[in-house]
């Protein structure tokens, strides 16, 4: 046992013997809470900030036909700021990277927002994206380091909170920015946040595990990449061809980035990763569908609610937030729930509450309910409220001890992968089905049926998986 180890048993001795309750909000572990908070929050507010401007700056610089690579670039960069966020940490130190990718990030802003044609832009987000990816990986691999078992869950309760109120923030600041200066104002959006990271690094002393220092795989990365990239591609072809064979382009990149990790080299991915029958190997592919579940439900929601509804802007963007709304609220009640055996039925529950959503979804499309449709969001932000902080906990403690850092560096990017799947399969969907014509016609036609039932056939999937899924009791 070293000092640390030793420090650690006796404050746990300590708590014991006094009856107290460790304090999530107080001391380090309240600065911890906010630098970790000022990561997630940058990461959920800058996916929001710019929506409103988007479609302003393609108008002023010509740039519809690239307006896609914007968000598919900004993915692509995230899974590779992701998948280099442990060996760089490991390397440069906790606060020296995230100086570095906050600065990437404020460059790739300042080229966006002065860009004089729309391929800065492109540009500009592809930097914020490998450094948002870099960022929130970080945050990540903080948490099983620097906070108690016990205080786990509440951490991801409170981030869950932390996203919301950003992805209900971001498009408010942002829209009003672009409506009331410019479009280039939104990208200045963000700096409040990128402040607070700053500042937080400074007045931390963030710790880290005690496992080697993580490997820099090229291989394994660059596959990765590589397999995200495919993965947008089936959104610049219209054919359902081209789009169903770059989707499985995609995911055979994807396997085959798995199968090789660790053989050439040293490997990127903790052992027992992607094996069905390993603990950790069920919570990432409860992660991973999950996250591609509820991407190809909402890659076309807002369009949906717009033609089928004729929503305003506005009000088409709060129906999208309810769902993050309600995953707040039902995680700061679950993170409440200690016993193991009630954790673990709200873990498994929450696959059954987002497969409910789905299917309410699609059934208030066909009826064209808007009431369903927010209940439908409801059910799915409830889903994710029961059991994804569970999750992510049991993917943390489920690694090697020499391993959990990297473990936890790598979930946001299992999730970053699940949504890339995600919105790929939604775009094959819809074009399979005739998504255009049938909105032309004022109906979804056929096309929500397939969406929501594929959604909510990986809901099925997660729910079995969560069987294998489980907590460590708290010593």
């Amino acid at each position: 046992m070293d000092v640390r180890d030793a420090e650690h048993a006796k404050d746990g001795t300590t708590r014991r013997a006094t009856g107290a309750a460790p304090s999530l909000m107080s001391g380090e572990n309240g600065r911890m809470l906010a630098l970790i908070s000022s990561g997630i929050g940058l990461h959920a507010f800058n996916q929001f900030a710019i929506v409103a401007a988007m479609p302003l700056a393609a108008a002023e610089l010509g740039g519809r036909g690239w307006f896609s690579w914007v968000y598919s670039l900004y993915f692509i960069g995230s899974i590779a700021g992701g998948t280099l966020a442990a060996s760089l940490r490991d390397r440069l130190g906790v606060r020296l990277s995230l100086a570095i990718a906050a600065l990437v990030f404020a460059l790739g802003g300042v080229m966006a927002m002065l860009a004089p044609a729309f391929g800065f832009i492109v540009a500009g987000r592809l930097l914020q994206g490998v450094a948002d990816g870099l960022i929130v990986a970080i945050c990540y691999s903080l948490i099983p380091a620097n906070f108690s078992a016990a205080l786990i869950a509440r951490v991801f309760a409170v981030e869950a909170t932390v996203w919301a109120v950003a992805a209900l923030l971001g498009p408010l600041v942002g829209g009003l920015l672009a409506q009331g200066i410019s479009w280039r104002a939104s990208f200045l959006a963000v700096l409040p946040l990128l402040a607070a990271l700053a500042a937080m690094t400074g007045l931390t002393r963030p710790k880290t595990g005690e496992g080697r220092a993580a490997a820099f795989p090229p291989l394994t990365i660059g596959l990765w990449v590589a397999s995200a990239f495919v993965l947008a591609l089936s959104s610049a072809g219209r054919s359902p061809l081209w789009q169903g064979g770059m989707l499985a382009a995609g995911l055979a990149v994807l396997v085959f980035a798995i199968r090789l990790d660790g053989r050439f080299g040293a490997p990127l991915f903790p052992a027992a990763a992607f094996r069905p029958g390993s603990v950790l190997g069920r919570a990432f592919l409860m992660l991973f569908l999950m996250s591609a579940g509820h991407s190809a439900g909402s890659t076309y929601l807002a369009l949906l609610l717009r033609e089928v509804f004729q929503l305003a802007p506005a009000i088409t963007g709060y129906v999208i937030v309810v769902m993050a709304l309600t995953w707040s609220a039902v995680a700061m009640v679950a993170a409440r729930v200690t016993g193991k055996t009630a954790r673990h039925a709200a873990m498994r529950a929450g696959p059954l509450f987002q497969g409910a959503g789905f299917a309410t979804i699609a059934a208030a499309l066909a009826l064209q309910c808007l009431p369903l449709v927010i209940l439908g969001q409801m059910l799915i932000g409830t889903g994710f409220g029961l059991a994804w902080a569970n999750v992510n906990q049991v993917a943390m403690e489920a690694a090697d001890q020499g391993e959990r850092d990297r473990a936890s560096a790598l979930l946001p990017t299992m999730s970053t992968a699940g949504y890339a799947v995600g919105a790929a399969l939604s775009g094959t969907i819809a074009a399979a089905t005739g998504l255009a014509a049938s909105l032309g016609a004022g109906s979804a036609g056929d096309t929500a049926t397939w969406l929501y039932g594929t959604a909510a056939l990986g809901a099925l999937a997660s729910f079995i998986l969560g069987f294998g899924v489980r907590l460590k009791p708290v010593a």
